[in-house]
């Protein structure tokens, strides 16, 4: 009766062992049909054996040898990989290739460092294409990862920058060569505004005094008249002189204000063109602007002179 148990007990063990191990051949692939065909590739760079070969997202094989190639003329070296393809999918449906089929060495995902051999079929379709057969060999490209892309912008957007200071220096120098001629001309001006002015309230006066002497003897109304518009007119213009002199020194303070903001947008362009060259990885986290200088000498208008 023991012995029957005994016997009935390793049965199912034995039964329970080939149980697993038919699950784990039909799993692993390993009754799989497969064939081989080769791909071409410049560097070997994280490419490993078992490195998994994709179709449009779906894993349909594994790398499983990488062998170097040396040009005899050129004396270069480049790589060909060895890939085990299915030759079906699941359903039962034949796995074929066109003839055109190439290869795309990228990250599995973007954060991961493992690679992927991704197949990418031509675009192209026609009605009796030739398709790939076992030993043929396709070429290969490499993508960068997302860190080298974001060191590309990085760098892209440097010379951005760089070109917007440029143009930022530029305008300065041409703003700072505008506020210097308005100071020379109103420094020319001002001796003969103020001269002729001297002048035209000199002439006035004399005016005044004729026109009174004219009005004692009965001189013609006419004359009074034009001698009168003519005496508002230049009052006119001495108040316009007035304005005018105010509204440059209004303007030459403006003048200074955008140089000098200006000249801070410059700083805080130059600090970011810095962080970036020095470390790319701030294009995630952002760059910590520099703190606004303190202006309020800086806008001050020059004393003048007694």
């Amino acid at each position: 009766m023991e012995t029957r148990q005994d016997f009935l007990v390793g049965l199912l063990i034995v039964a329970a062992i080939g149980a697993v191990v038919g699950a784990l051949i039909a799993t692993s692939g390993w009754l799989e049909r497969r064939y081989d065909i080769y791909m071409r590739v410049a560097s070997a760079e994280g490419l490993t054996v078992d490195t998994k070969v994709f179709v449009q997202g779906l894993e349909i094989g594994r790398v499983t040898r990488i062998v170097p190639k040396v040009d005899t003329s050129t004396r270069t070296i480049s790589f060909v990989a060895r890939l085990s393809l299915a030759e079906r999918f699941a359903d039962g449906s034949r796995l074929q290739l066109p003839v055109g089929t190439r290869a795309e060495v990228t990250p599995q995902t973007t954060i991961s460092m493992a690679l992927a051999v991704r197949l990418l079929l031509p675009e192209a379709k026609t009605a009796r294409r030739t398709m790939l057969a076992a030993g043929d060999t396709i070429d290969a490209e490499r993508r960068g990862m997302a860190l080298d892309e974001v060191t590309e912008v990085a760098s892209q957007l440097s010379k951005e920058v760089t070109r917007v200071l440029e143009q930022a220096r530029s305008t300065l120098t041409q703003v700072e060569g505008t506020v210097a001629r308005a100071d020379r001309t109103l420094e020319d001006v001002t001796p003969d505004v103020k001269r002729t002015l001297g002048e035209m309230a000199r002439t006035m006066g004399r005016t005044d005094s004729l026109l009174a002497r004219l009005q004692g003897t009965g001189f013609a109304d006419s004359l009074s008249t034009v001698l009168a518009r003519s005496n508002r007119l230049m009052l006119r213009l001495d108040s316009l002189a007035g304005r005018a002199q105010s509204l440059t020194a209004e303007n030459q303070s403006d003048l200074r204000e955008s140089v000098a903001n200006l000249a801070q947008a410059s700083r805080q362009l130059n600090n970011f063109v810095e962080q970036m060259s020095r470390r790319p990885y701030r294009m995630l986290t952002g760059v910590k602007p520099l703190p606004p200088r303190d202006t309020t000498h800086a806008a001050d208008p020059p004393p003048t002179k007694p």
